[in-house]
């Protein structure tokens, strides 16, 4: 009797016994037996490691503009205007940061005005205000091509844009759009350019930067007004004008 309680079916295959232990024989069994219970844990391994190897690579290759650019609209402009508006304002553009290339970036803020509100989705809205209000307050953009709409609503706002030639209108003072505006057909460098008559309806204007940004980063603002001051003459660094307006 103590023998058959012992050897109570001892005829089953052993694998197949209650409590049973498993041996593993092969590479392949070890394998599936390991992907079977740490799967998800590779997986989610795998794709933070991606991650971090993207983010290692966009740091490790992202270009730095030398200049920021604003085109405030309130009718839409795609991206690929403003990539076209950027190559020919880099022809008037110099290496401010050393990498070796002239780069400029423009930033769209589409903020529609007047009719133009009726079509306007409010997100993208929303989101674009957002991206313009944080472009104000970092001083990124010096330069902005403006539309007259959106010059009516935040020309005369204090702190936002001065004087063509520098100066900033006092408060209380009355705005004059003629100081503060340049007309692209005024604009020598890009005046006669594809890209430059697709923005004939917009006007150049300039920020008035704060002061503790402005001596922050001085050379940043001042090769930002060079830029200006090519665009408008039409001198592209390393011409002969350029070179006689220097001597």
């Amino acid at each position: 009797m103590a023998r058959e309680r012992y050897l109570l079916n001892d005829d089953e295959e052993p694998i197949n016994r209650p409590g049973a232990e498993i041996t593993l024989k092969t590479k392949k069994d070890k394998w599936d037996n390991f992907w079977f219970y740490h799967r998800t844990h590779v997986i989610v391994g795998v794709i933070l490691a991606l991650l971090a190897a993207y983010f290692i690579y966009d740091m490790a290759t992202k270009t730095s503009p030398d200049y920021n650019v604003a085109v405030l609209s309130s009718a839409y402009v795609s991206t690929d205007a403003g990539n076209l508006l950027a190559e020919e304002m880099e022809k008037y553009g110099e290496d401010l940061n050393g990498d070796g290339q002239v780069i400029v970036q423009v930033n769209i803020f589409q903020v529609a005005q007047g009719d133009d509100m009726d079509t306007a989705d409010p997100q993208m809205q929303m989101a674009s205000v957002v991206k313009f209000q944080g472009d104000v307050q970092m001083g990124e953009s010096y330069i902005y091509l403006i539309d007259d709409l959106n010059f009516l609503a935040y020309g005369a706002e204090a702190g936002l844009f001065k004087n063509l030639d520098g100066t900033v209108p006092v408060e209380g003072e009355t705005i004059d759009p003629e100081k503060m505006r340049l007309s692209m057909e005024d604009c020598k460098g890009l005046a006669d350019t594809e890209i430059g008559q697709a923005f004939s309806g917009y006007k150049f204007t300039l920020r008035d930067i704060r002061d503790d940004l402005v001596e922050e980063n001085p050379d940043y603002y001042a090769g930002q007004q060079r830029l200006f001051d090519a665009l408008v003459s039409g001198t592209q660094p390393g011409s002969a004008d350029a070179s006689s307006s220097a001597s």
